[in-house]
């Protein structure tokens, strides 16, 4: 299960950027998304609409681990107001099925989904 806090973050209608970073033959690549755009499944996958997202595809094709940094400054952390994680993944661009199905009702733009099962997720404030 997914912790409550970091579940706090992607609910809070205050949105805040979730950077997403692959590692490709050039090195690190870095996207971004906007925390209302993440949905959760009942499994605890996190699907995120893909747009662009190119090279990210090209570098999860050959490496499927990613690490997003996900945070907001309304939600209380560790020592106040603010707070974060890192949260590290398995991913896979889903193209057809339920899971695109129900992201491409809700954004009608995308040309995937990103699917990522997290692995860990740390609270880093």
């Amino acid at each position: 299960m997914l912790n409550e806090k970091l579940l706090d973050i992607l609910a809070h209608p205050s949105d805040g950027a979730v950077s997403i970073v692959t590692n490709g033959e050039d090195g690190p690549h870095l996207v971004n998304t906007w925390n209302s755009y993440i949905v959760v499944t009942p499994d605890d996958k996190l699907l995120i609409p893909a747009y662009g997202y190119n090279k990210t595809e090209k570098n999860l094709s050959n490496q499927n681990h990613v690490i997003l940094s996900i945070a907001s400054r309304e939600i209380e952390g560790y020592k106040g107001t603010g707070t974060g994680f890192i949260v590290k993944g398995t991913t896979r661009f889903v193209k057809s099925g339920e899971n695109f199905d129900r992201m491409k009702e809700k954004f009608s733009w995308i040309r995937a989904v990103l699917e990522i099962t997290v692995t860990d997720a740390k609270q880093m404030l």
